[in-house]
This record gives structure tokens, C-alpha cells and sequence, in this order.
């Protein structure tokens, strides 16, 4: 089956954000395969509920193949957003509180250039534009690996 370019943004705004963001590059890398590329480290106001501590983000880019029982995209897409909240949940991810502050936030930002839609999951992610910590990093940092035209 032919791999796929996975890129997440990975933020965490409680605890040892350093560390955290460490093992979530770690566990992430076990879990869908190599790291291609990684953004620097960014610090930035929360978004969306900003009553909460600043987060620390980061951008990374993995190469995915995925497991040959998951022929179509929507399994292969669920299995991903599966295998990220489980990631999340492992390094102390609740969700209580919508946008609320969290020991760990990973988001499916791109797969390939594909675009898609659901109930769980919408590619590319609606927000990525209007967050600098993916959209800035992106463009300033990342803009080479990414797989459509025009970056």
C-alpha cells in the first residue's frame, strides 16, 4: 500500500509541556512510522477559550503506510484519528472542557492533499490557517514538504 504524508500539530498547555511534546513526537513516530520533518518549538496564546495558560506547539510531518487491512479512506482515516486519541489519553489528554486547557492536543491537520469529511473528522483541518503555530510554521518552516501545488 503506498504511504502517506501525515502532518499534526502537536500542543500542550499543562504539566512539562517540553516533555510532553517529546513524548507525543515519540509515541507518534511507534505508532504511523518516520519523522520526516519537525517544526521548532512555538509558544503562543491559547485559542479559541484564551482564559488558560499559553501552549507550547510544534508542526510534524510523518510518513504513514497503513496496514493492509484498511482499504478504504475513511477506515484508514478513523484508524488514524483512533490512534492519536489514544496518544492524547496516554499522556493525560481529558476532554471536559471544549478548547479547554490540556496536558496534550495532537490534530490531524493534513494526510496527502486529501480532502474529506465527517462526523469526526474534517480534512484539512478547518482551522489550520488561522492558527500561526500550523499555519506560520507551515509557511515559514515546513512550506518544502508539503505534497500540493503551489504550497
Amino acid at each position: 500500500m503506498k504511504s502517506k504524508q501525515l502532518t499534526l500539530g502537536l500542543g500542550a498547555n499543562l504539566g512539562d509541556r517540553h516533555a510532553t511534546l517529546a513524548q507525543a513526537r515519540e509515541l507518534l513516530v511507534d505508532q504511523f512510522g518516520p519523522l520526516i520533518a519537525a517544526s521548532q518549538l512555538l509558544q503562543t496564546a491559547a485559542w479559541g477559550r484564551t482564559d488558560q495558560p499559553d501552549f507550547l506547539n510544534q508542526v510534524i510531518i510523518i510518513k504513514w503506510t497503513p496496514p493492509a487491512h484498511l482499504q478504504r479512506v475513511p477506515e484508514q482515516l478513523h484508524f488514524l484519528l483512533n490512534g492519536i486519541q489514544a496518544t492524547e489519553a496516554q499522556l493525560g489528554r481529558t476532554r471536559d472542557l471544549h478548547w479547554g486547557p490540556r496536558t496534550c492536543d495532537v490534530d490531524l491537520i493534513f494526510v496527502d492533499d486529501l480532502r474529506y469529511e465527517d462526523e469526526r473528522i474534517n480534512l484539512p483541518h478547518p482551522w489550520w490557517r488561522e492558527r500561526d503555530f500550523v499555519g506560520g510554521i507551515i509557511h515559514r518552516e515546513l512550506r518544502a514538504f508539503l505534497p500540493w501545488p503551489g504550497r
